[in-house]
């Protein structure tokens, strides 16, 4: 078997050695530079198409592997958060079943390596390896870098230098991975000699074996992409790309039209899947699939452009395109008369049955314009007690203060998140607010009274488990709901990659402003404030955890205050993106769990 090699700079790749040579490579070079390896193992075909070629840029044959390695790149990330992040890959990667004899960790100089024996997933040599690598891995560990995966990956050796930060890769056991600190590794990567090797001593990776612990999760399918039928593509759109590809494969350009052809797919939001099963069909196996395979996942992997001046494009130009007075496809640039249409149909659209009427729900005056319409994230924060959950569940069964009763308009379909009180629990206190009737109302005529009121809880779905964000939109695609409640998003599980409070708020609240947007509706959002400000029992826009990512992602944001042992609490809108504020609006708990008008609503004494 062999192996790619580069040193000092990846771009210098090429050579290829045995690999069993690697080590006496790593040891000559590695001191004052870095030294590179490829991802994967290749054979004598191999040898003989770099002879003809030249190179292995394009090779297609047959690849094997040693170590499926694990990038943890530090990126934009403190050295600390990337520490954490390669501790819970380890937990996770244990969580599989493999063990501590299957995988070596390294630290790069930046990031870190996790190597993979490949006896503990048993991969076998095949073209198809990379895919099979990647969507494996994939699976797996969703968060992970995978472009190590490709076919013509390489990454840094053991003992070489990283020249960007002057230390070297090296080993790290478990003790010193997960008991010292940044500053520890970051000192011992100064001496290269802390690689065994170097010291005489048997390789690392001759140390670690692998009993096919984790074959079970290898991807072995590899589907076949299926030619597809000719297709229509609108008139006026792209033309000249609707010409090449009627054309077919004309000799001479067919690899630049497939570069071409992969960047419109990829522009106009096709998966590469997509655009694989189309380019396929155009090829008509005029080129080897491999090749055109890998061409397409490299405009999707690094995200090429061509504009209308480009010579293939330009030389299928036509007047009837959209694009052809701007001659620029790659921006969507919007005239007035294009913003005024936009406006209009915003205007003319009817929200019936999708808007929260805020002001009318809690009584408040006419003039003061808060309603909440689709597309907007609300956050409600409050400390413990001070009836935030109450507040929602108010919200949601469509309560009107001012007149005191249930109103059936103000209700929407609803889907809410309740993780932190049991479903029981919920829907007695539902049952509560609609009959306002106390809890031992509800516990001695529960069944005559929800046969009363059934039909004003209809609207609601509830679950209690803790989900992830991709979760809650595929709740939300499942149940069709116009408003949504989270309660609260602390307990919303970010991805195992995100670490610590702030950027685990910053994240969800994000992916809730984008899903609020991008599906049309209302996203409520519940959160705690932090513990200084629950100390001096104060509260202001920056109360909650995480505010700054609170602020910048909501479109409005709500604060409720008050003691737990306090019936009055005072309720503030403290961000309206697009309408007007309030402050010092009262309201009175009550054992039926509705917030009633306390001492005139608005502006009254808490005291």
């Amino acid at each position: 078997m062999y192996i790619e090699v580069a040193v000092g700079s990846p771009r210098k790749r090429g050579l290829l050695i045995p690999l069993d040579t690697l080590p006496d490579l790593i040891y000559n070079e590695g001191e004052k530079q870095a030294v590179y390896r490829s991802t994967y193992l290749y054979y004598d075909d191999a040898i003989e198409y770099r002879k003809i070629k030249g190179s292995l840029k394009d090779f297609l044959g047959t690849r094997g592997i040693d170590w499926i390695p694990v990038d943890i790149d530090k990126g934009q990330n403190t050295d600390e958060f990337t520490l954490d992040t390669v501790r819970g890959f380890i937990y996770e990667l244990e969580e599989y079943g493999a063990y501590e004899h299957n995988y070596s960790i390294y630290f790069s100089g930046t990031g870190y390596h996790v190597m993979i024996h490949n006896d503990t997933f048993g991969f076998k040599a095949d073209r198809n390896l990379p895919y099979i690598v990647k969507e494996t891995m994939k699976k797996m560990f969703d968060y992970i870098d995978l472009s190590v995966y490709m076919r013509t990956a390489m990454l840094r050796c053991d003992a070489s230098l990283n020249q960007k930060t002057s230390l070297y890769k090296i080993p790290l056991g478990r003790e010193e991975l997960f008991q010292k600190d940044v500053e520890y590794i970051h000192n011992l990567a100064k001496d290269r000699i802390q690689s065994s090797w170097l010291s005489g001593k048997e390789a690392e990776w001759e140390e670690k074996y692998g009993e096919k612990e984790l074959e079970k999760h290898i991807k072995t399918n590899v589907p076949d992409i299926r030619s597809l039928a000719n297709v229509t593509e609108p008139s006026k759109y792209v033309t000249c790309m609707q010409t090449v590809y009627k054309l077919g494969p004309v000799q001479g350009t067919r690899n630049n039209t497939i570069l071409r052809l992969a960047a419109h797919y990829r522009k106009s939001g096709l998966t590469s899947d997509a655009a694989k099963a189309a380019i396929l069909h155009w090829n008509n196996k005029a080129l080897d699939e491999q090749l055109v395979l890998k061409k397409i996942e490299d405009t999707y992997n690094r995200g090429y452009v061509y504009k209308c001046n480009d010579v293939i494009m330009a030389a299928n130009c036509n007047p009837k395109c959209v694009y052809y007075k701007n001659k620029d496809y790659t921006i969507d640039v919007l005239q007035a008369a294009d913003l005024q249409k936009s406006l209009e149909q915003r205007m003319e659209t009817n929200f019936a049955g999708r808007v929260v009427q805020l002001g009318k729900l809690l009584g408040l005056s006419e003039e003061i314009d808060c309603d909440i319409y689709p597309g907007e994230l609300v956050t409600i924060f409050g400390a413990t007690g001070s009836s935030k959950t109450t507040l929602a569940q108010n919200i949601v069964l469509g309560y009107d203060v001012k007149n005191d009763i249930i109103d059936p308009q103000l209700q929407i379909p609803t889907l809410f998140l309740s993780l932190e009180l049991s479903e029981w629990y919920m829907h007695r206190r539902h049952l509560q607010i609609v009959s306002d009737k106390s809890k031992k109302d509800i516990m001695s005529h529960w069944k005559e009274l929800w046969g009363f009121h059934k039909s004003e809880l209809n609207h609601i779905n509830v679950t209690t488990v803790s989900p992830s964000v991709e979760q809650i939109a595929e709740m939300i695609r499942k149940t069709d709901p116009k408003l949504v409640v989270i309660d609260y998003i602390d307990l919303v599980e970010p991805p195992k990659h995100i670490r610590g409070e702030y950027e685990s708020i910053r994240y969800i609240s994000h992916r809730l402003s984008s899903m609020a947007i991008n599906m049309d509706l209302i996203i409520i959002q519940i959160s705690q404030i932090s513990r200084s400000y629950s100390r001096e029992q104060i509260m202001d826009m920056y109360a909650g955890k995480g505010s700054g990512a609170i602020e910048n992602a909501s479109r409005k944001v709500l604060g409720i205050t008050g003691d737990a042992k306090k019936k009055t609490k005072k309720l503030e809108l403290f961000k309206n993106s697009d309408g007007d504020l309030f402050k010092d609006h009262y309201l009175e708990w009550t054992p039926s769990f509705r917030l009633k008008k306390a001492n005139g609503g608005q502006n009254a004494d808490a005291s």
